[in-house]
């Protein structure tokens, strides 16, 4: 166990200096899963030293009532009388060994943690550049870094960034855009009905916004995915005669074909 765990140090160790964002939790369950493994150490340890403790005491009484025995047994018997004392020299003599083994284990697990202490300063350290980097302040960081996170598969992330960008910057030239992205994090997870709620903000709050055709098709997406393509129709039917020059109004031509064919 103790090797294993010096070893994972150690790989901890050579690694530490090209973590990137996605390893940062990893490495944090590598880390917590050492301290766990060091206190079983530090417990095992504890128990092996009472344990040698109570047998070398239990085994030097014994001997000690021998040679007591020996004692009143008169001079016949002394020379188990020596052997007793003798057996006394040994027993405190391998438990003073086993006494030293333990010190020089708990020396090394002091080395080993101080290691550990520092790999964790050092994940502290890299995990605060990391969380400064996911948490930028600038408007168009925020924005950049939520098309990524919903672009890369996270778009519970990436609806916390856009939800902050609208919070923070309502007026902005790109709101509409983030609210568009908003109701797209939502369509990734197939949770239509939130999506179609926020897709309806792009319609009523930024009326006008280069998004509207996408808004549109994406709302009758979301119905025509639960199955209703009658209200789906409403939409598409819109994208194509208001918008019939964007390629929302192809994907709407598409889809409402689709949707005839069920009839």
């Amino acid at each position: 166990m103790r090797k294993a765990i010096v070893s994972s140090v150690l790989v901890l160790a050579t690694t530490l200096g090209c973590v990137t964002a996605g390893e940062g939790e990893a490495m944090k369950a590598d880390i917590a899963e050492l301290k766990k493994q060091r206190e079983a150490d530090r417990q095992a340890a504890a128990t092996e030293r009472q344990r040698i403790k109570e047998e070398a005491a239990a085994r030097e009484q014994t001997l000690k009532e021998q040679l007591h025995l020996t004692t009143k047994t008169g001079a016949d018997l002394s020379v188990d009388r020596e052997k007793a004392q003798n057996d006394i020299i040994v027993v405190k003599g391998n438990q003073d060994v086993v006494n030293h083994r333990l010190d020089a284990l708990e020396q090394g697990n002091l080395e080993r943690d101080k290691k550990l202490d520092a790999l964790v300063a050092a994940a502290d350290k890299k995990q605060k550049a990391q969380d400064l980097a996911e948490h930028p302040v600038e408007k168009a960081a925020i924005y950049a870094l939520g098309l990524k996170k919903l672009e890369g598969g996270d778009p519970a992330r990436a609806r916390e960034l856009f939800t902050e960008f609208l919070t923070k910057f309502k007026g902005d030239e790109l709101s509409g855009n983030a609210q568009y992205w908003l109701g797209e994090t939502w369509y990734a997870e197939k949770k239509y009905n939130d999506a179609i709620v926020e897709f309806q903000k792009v319609l009523k709050e930024y009326k006008g916004s280069d998004k509207t055709p996408d808004a549109l098709v994406k709302i009758g997406l979301s119905f025509q995915s639960q199955g209703d393509c009658a209200k789906a129709a409403l939409f598409y039917d819109e994208v194509i005669a208001s918008h019939r020059t964007t390629p929302a109004a192809k994907i709407a031509k598409e889809k409402s074909a689709e949707c005839k064919k069920k009839k």
